[in-house]
């Protein structure tokens, strides 16, 4: 049975969302700030399966909870916030929040929100399924890049600069240009579905389905705040790697020429 840890300072949303959850099985430990909820999850790394983070707490702020959180674990993480506007949203995504509701909401949704996240989760771990398939071996691939990014660079015979990403699923690590970099749970899931579907066009419908693992509701923003932050890890700024497909979604822009030459070029 699957443990939720609910963080909320308001009484009355602590019980609400305690009692729905626990209508549909799901055990459920609630703590009212965000240094019990660091604590808790700390202490006990590997006994929840999502934590359900208020953004507004009366100690720190959620947007710091889930901060701190990220230095050490990778549990899932659901952000409630207040407000309607998009900064909170989008601190809490860049921050590594999984996904995110926006105060009022309807219980039956988040509920719907957890259980897709945790099946999507359980797929991953499974060991079945096509994407443990296209997962089984080391993924490296070359991209053109932008000339912000600093660190160890190869140069193409027409003088622009290349990176290569190095994928390696058995444990889930990313290196650029040979220096590993930390990307959320969903960037990485982000990533390799790039990846598995490089010069094909996807839709953000395609991408909360298959990497949120719910129907898409409108919800763009999220896909695309993650696809920033991907973007920022890999050095991919002006979108040249992971090209946007205006009013339709992404594409990962796969060079078959650069891809063929051999890795040792020259710096």
């Amino acid at each position: 049975m699957e443990n939720i840890l609910v963080i909320d300072d308001d009484d009355e949303i602590r019980k609400l969302i305690k009692d729905f959850l626990r209508k549909e099985r799901f055990e459920v430990e609630t703590v009212k700030n965000g240094n019990s909820a660091i604590s808790t999850i700390l202490k006990n790394p590997d006994k929840f399966d999502i934590a359900v983070l208020d953004i507004m707490l009366p100690d720190i702020s959620g947007v710091e909870v889930c901060r701190e959180i990220r230095k050490s674990s990778d549990i899932p993480i659901i952000m409630l916030t207040a407000r309607s506007e998009d900064i909170d949203k989008i601190i809490g995504l860049e921050v590594g929040a999984d996904d995110y509701l926006t105060k009022p909401f309807n219980p039956k949704e988040l509920v719907a929100r957890i259980k897709a996240i945790l099946r999507r989760s359980q797929f991953q771990d499974s060991g079945t399924g096509k994407k443990q398939t296209a997962e089984s071996e080391k993924i490296n691939i070359k991209f053109y890049k932008n000339p912000q990014k600093t660190g160890s660079i190869k140069r193409s015979p027409d003088g622009k600069i290349i990176s290569e990403l190095s994928v390696v699923p058995k444990s889930r690590k990313v290196y650029l240009d040979n220096e590993e970099i930390k990307l959320t749970n969903k960037e990485y899931n982000m990533l390799l579905y790039f990846l598995e579907n490089k010069d094909i066009v996807i839709s953000r419908e395609s991408l909360l389905e298959n990497i949120w693992g719910y129907d898409f509701i409108g919800e763009s923003r999220t896909i695309d705040v993650h696809v920033k932050e991907l973007r920022k890890k890999i050095g991919d700024l002006s979108g040249i790697f992971i090209d946007t497909i205006w009013s339709v979604g992404y594409r990962l822009n796969y060079d078959r020429k650069i891809n063929s030459q051999k890795s040792d070029n020259k710096q």
